[in-house]
């Protein structure tokens, strides 16, 4: 794929992972509930929305994340940008192409990059290629409305296992695969998902986490450029969630 088709294609949403990209060139343990493995879910979260102050406060910054660069992204996605062809869809749609689900109070962006091992590069210079970029979003919901947007993720990743079209600021993008993982621990409620795109013609993996602590959602979009290249499956950087549930707790 062209410079020029990866710009078209991901102008919005994994448009600010991939074209950062550009510019520059898993295994969560188990979890049980009712609600199976990819959930973990606990009653009572009506906090009220908090500020985008007070999400400043909670998000990562450069040097929380061992081996990641963390900057404040450049590109930012709206829920307006993205639609998909079947309605029951769309919150995967958004959590997958980079915005948030339902109506949150006030968010703030982050991005994180792993930062390739010099050392690997001089014996196999294709490595420097296997950097995952996260596009991280942190939002505040009022009430209940964190839970019910995790419920509704839940959903729509079940109602759209087999795929689905989008279109992300005018480009389209067939879904092929939607598939629930083994979700994070240390979260009031959590979801992973493998998200699978065509674009042209190519496979795109994206990896999708997203978590509930309290009133607060954070949504995690993971994409490698070595995957990126080839269609090949990678892990999902657990380092990143881990370092924002402790600055959430």
């Amino acid at each position: 794929m062209g410079r020029a088709a990866i710009q078209r294609s991901f102008v919005a949403g994994v448009a600010a992972l991939s074209l950062a990209f550009l510019a520059g060139c898993s295994d969560f343990g188990g979890t049980e509930s009712g609600k199976g493995a990819s959930e973990v879910a606990v009653e009572g979260s009506k906090a009220p929305a908090l500020s985008v102050a007070d999400l400043e406060k909670a998000a990562l910054k450069d040097g929380d994340v061992e081996g990641h660069k963390v900057t404040e992204p450049t590109l930012t996605v709206e829920q307006k940008d993205v639609e998909a062809d079947d309605q029951a869809c769309l919150p995967v749609a958004y959590a997958a192409m980079g915005t948030v689900v339902d109506a949150p109070g006030a968010t703030v962006q982050r991005e994180t990059a792993s930062e390739p091992d010099a050392l690997a590069a001089k014996d196999d210079p294709s490595s420097v290629l296997h950097v995952t970029r996260n596009l991280i979003r942190l939002s505040s919901y009022e009430g209940e409305s964190a839970q019910a947007a995790m419920d509704s993720l839940s959903k729509s990743a079940d109602a759209c296992a087999k795929g689905f079209k989008v279109t992300a600021d005018g480009a389209d993008q067939q879904v092929t695969k939607v598939a629930k993982t083994t979700a994070p621990q240390g979260a009031d409620q959590a979801i992973a998902l493998d998200v699978i795109t065509e674009v042209e013609g190519d496979k795109v993996p994206l990896q999708v986490v997203v978590i509930r602590k309290g009133s607060i959602l954070g949504y995690f979009t993971a994409l490698n450029l070595g995957s990126f290249a080839t269609g090949k499956d990678f892990d999902f950087p657990t380092e990143v969630v881990d370092a924002q549930l402790v600055k959430l707790a």
